[in-house]
């Protein structure tokens, strides 16, 4: 599918230095909108399939099994080299044939009514960064994916 939004960002090779981790069956991101600006949500993953599979059910058994082991492998890797203190699992919504799950630290010190994966993000306080802070996340969490 040319007009697929994911298909593209797996093609796109500027888009491969935000990849921490990837297999036969998925590739997990960290999300870097609004770091030109240093305005990043530090530590926001993604996980997603290769293939065009839109949702839940639709995924065969070998991607469930990459995108739960990746899903729990990330957030242990956020929880070790981030001091991530719990991290959010949520699907959101079914606008990109792929299937992918967001992962969202929370970090000590967060608000009671910032305790929700889709309030945490607007705290005005939370851990955010640019370029050079995601780069420095990510060569950590590639160092734990990798076993290095």
């Amino acid at each position: 599918m040319e007009a697929c939004f994911i298909c593209k960002k797996h093609r796109d090779a500027a888009a491969q230095s935000d990849v921490i981790y990837e297999d036969d069956y998925v590739r997990a991101s960290l999300m870097t909108a609004r770091a030109e600006e240093r305005l990043a949500y530090l530590g926001y993953a993604v996980v997603e399939t290769k293939r065009h599979a839109p949702g839940l059910g639709d995924l065969n058994a070998e991607e469930a099994r990459a995108v739960g082991e990746t899903m729990n492998r990330v957030s242990a890797a956020l929880k070790e080299t981030q001091s991530a203190e719990h991290v959010y699992a949520f699907v959101q919504g079914d606008g990109v044939p792929h299937f992918h799950i967001h992962l969202v630290p929370r970090y000590a010190g967060t608000p009671p009514e910032y305790r929700h994966p889709m309030n945490l993000v607007h705290w005005p306080d939370a851990k955010r960064g640019g370029h050079e802070a995601l780069q420095g996340i990510r060569e950590a969490l590639q160092a734990r994916l990798h076993g290095s």
